[in-house]
Protein backbone atom coordinates (compact mmCIF):
# COMPACT_ATOMS: atom_id res chain seq x y z
CA UNK A 1 0.00 0.00 0.00
CA UNK A 2 1.59 3.62 -1.02
CA UNK A 3 1.56 6.14 1.21
CA UNK A 4 0.71 10.26 0.98
CA UNK A 5 4.82 10.61 0.75
CA UNK A 6 5.61 7.43 -1.43
CA UNK A 7 3.07 9.16 -4.12
CA UNK A 8 4.21 12.76 -3.46
CA UNK A 9 7.71 11.71 -4.23
CA UNK A 10 7.13 9.80 -7.23
CA UNK A 11 5.22 12.26 -8.40
CA UNK A 12 8.26 14.73 -7.87
CA UNK A 13 10.30 12.10 -10.12
CA UNK A 14 8.06 11.96 -12.61
CA UNK A 15 7.72 15.67 -12.66
CA UNK A 16 11.54 16.41 -13.28
CA UNK A 17 12.08 13.53 -15.63
CA UNK A 18 10.04 14.97 -17.98
CA UNK A 19 11.11 18.21 -17.21
CA UNK A 20 14.31 17.18 -18.19
CA UNK A 21 12.94 15.60 -21.34
CA UNK A 22 11.44 19.03 -22.22
CA UNK A 23 14.50 20.68 -21.57
CA UNK A 24 16.58 18.09 -23.93
CA UNK A 25 13.71 18.55 -26.42
CA UNK A 26 14.14 22.48 -25.91
CA UNK A 27 18.05 22.57 -26.31
CA UNK A 28 18.33 19.97 -29.35
CA UNK A 29 15.76 22.24 -31.17
CA UNK A 30 17.53 25.28 -30.28
CA UNK A 31 20.57 23.82 -31.76
CA UNK A 32 19.28 22.92 -34.75
CA UNK A 33 17.90 26.55 -35.52
CA UNK A 34 21.19 28.07 -34.94
CA UNK A 35 23.00 25.61 -37.24
CA UNK A 36 19.97 26.79 -39.92
CA UNK A 37 20.77 30.00 -39.85
CA UNK A 38 24.31 29.57 -39.77
CA UNK A 39 24.28 27.60 -43.03
CA UNK A 40 21.98 30.27 -44.64
CA UNK A 41 24.35 33.03 -44.06
CA UNK A 42 26.96 30.70 -45.50
CA UNK A 43 25.00 30.44 -48.25
CA UNK A 44 24.06 34.57 -48.45
CA UNK A 45 28.06 34.89 -48.45
CA UNK A 46 28.41 32.11 -51.17
CA UNK A 47 25.39 33.97 -53.29
CA UNK A 48 27.18 37.04 -53.20
CA UNK A 49 30.40 35.83 -54.68
CA UNK A 50 28.94 33.79 -57.36
CA UNK A 51 27.45 36.86 -58.02
CA UNK A 52 30.18 39.15 -58.65
CA UNK A 53 31.93 35.53 -60.18
CA UNK A 54 29.71 34.75 -62.86
CA UNK A 55 30.58 38.42 -64.09
CA UNK A 56 34.28 37.46 -64.37
CA UNK A 57 33.41 34.34 -65.74
CA UNK A 58 31.30 35.40 -68.26
CA UNK A 59 34.28 38.18 -69.50
CA UNK A 60 36.86 35.53 -68.98
CA UNK A 61 35.02 33.75 -72.04
CA UNK A 62 33.99 36.41 -74.59
CA UNK A 63 36.51 38.40 -76.97
CA UNK A 64 38.61 41.14 -76.17
CA UNK A 65 36.66 44.59 -76.19
CA UNK A 66 34.15 43.45 -73.92
CA UNK A 67 32.91 46.33 -71.22
CA UNK A 68 29.83 46.08 -69.04
CA UNK A 69 28.64 47.36 -66.13
CA UNK A 70 27.36 45.36 -63.23
CA UNK A 71 26.02 46.65 -59.68
CA UNK A 72 26.62 44.36 -56.67
CA UNK A 73 23.95 45.34 -53.94
CA UNK A 74 24.48 47.90 -51.05
CA UNK A 75 23.24 45.18 -48.20
CA UNK A 76 21.59 41.75 -48.60
CA UNK A 77 18.34 41.18 -46.27
CA UNK A 78 18.99 45.32 -44.96
CA UNK A 79 22.75 43.35 -43.68
CA UNK A 80 26.00 45.16 -44.46
CA UNK A 81 28.57 42.87 -46.20
CA UNK A 82 32.07 43.04 -47.13
CA UNK A 83 33.45 41.54 -50.84
CA UNK A 84 37.34 42.47 -52.39
CA UNK A 85 39.10 41.15 -54.45
CA UNK A 86 43.05 39.82 -52.36
CA UNK A 87 46.38 39.67 -54.40
CA UNK A 88 44.21 39.37 -58.28
CA UNK A 89 43.59 35.79 -57.35
CA UNK A 90 40.71 35.42 -54.33
CA UNK A 91 37.29 36.76 -54.37
CA UNK A 92 36.21 36.71 -50.60
CA UNK A 93 33.20 37.57 -49.63
CA UNK A 94 32.11 38.29 -45.33
CA UNK A 95 28.67 37.87 -44.60
CA UNK A 96 27.45 38.14 -40.89
CA UNK A 97 31.12 36.53 -39.91
CA UNK A 98 30.68 34.09 -42.44
CA UNK A 99 33.17 33.92 -45.19
CA UNK A 100 33.31 32.32 -48.50
CA UNK A 101 36.12 32.72 -50.55
CA UNK A 102 36.54 32.04 -54.86
CA UNK A 103 39.60 31.50 -56.55
CA UNK A 104 39.80 33.84 -59.61
CA UNK A 105 41.31 32.68 -63.29
CA UNK A 106 45.24 34.17 -63.33
CA UNK A 107 44.31 36.89 -65.71
CA UNK A 108 41.83 39.07 -63.36
CA UNK A 109 43.10 42.52 -61.89
CA UNK A 110 41.61 45.23 -60.11
CA UNK A 111 38.90 45.53 -57.35
CA UNK A 112 35.27 45.16 -57.19
CA UNK A 113 32.90 47.00 -54.46
CA UNK A 114 29.58 47.27 -53.58
CA UNK A 115 27.32 49.71 -56.06
CA UNK A 116 28.36 49.58 -59.72
CA UNK A 117 31.40 48.35 -61.17
CA UNK A 118 33.00 48.14 -64.76
CA UNK A 119 34.01 44.92 -66.00
CA UNK A 120 36.52 44.78 -69.31
CA UNK A 121 38.19 42.26 -71.21
CA UNK A 122 41.42 43.74 -73.38
CA UNK A 123 44.33 41.98 -74.37
CA UNK A 124 42.94 39.14 -72.23
CA UNK A 125 43.23 40.55 -69.22
CA UNK A 126 39.85 40.94 -67.46
CA UNK A 127 39.97 44.29 -65.16
CA UNK A 128 36.96 45.36 -62.64
CA UNK A 129 37.08 49.26 -61.34
CA UNK A 130 34.62 50.96 -59.21
CA UNK A 131 32.07 52.60 -62.01
CA UNK A 132 29.76 56.15 -61.02
CA UNK A 133 27.13 57.03 -62.87
CA UNK A 134 26.97 60.60 -63.22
Amino acid sequence: MHTKSQSAMEFIMLASFMLLVVLGFFAVTSSKLLEAREEGNRKIAEDIAELAYSEIDTAQYVNDGYSRIFAMPQAVNGVDYTIKIIDNRELAVDYLDKGHIKFLPSNVTGSIVKGNNKISRNNGIVSIENFEIH
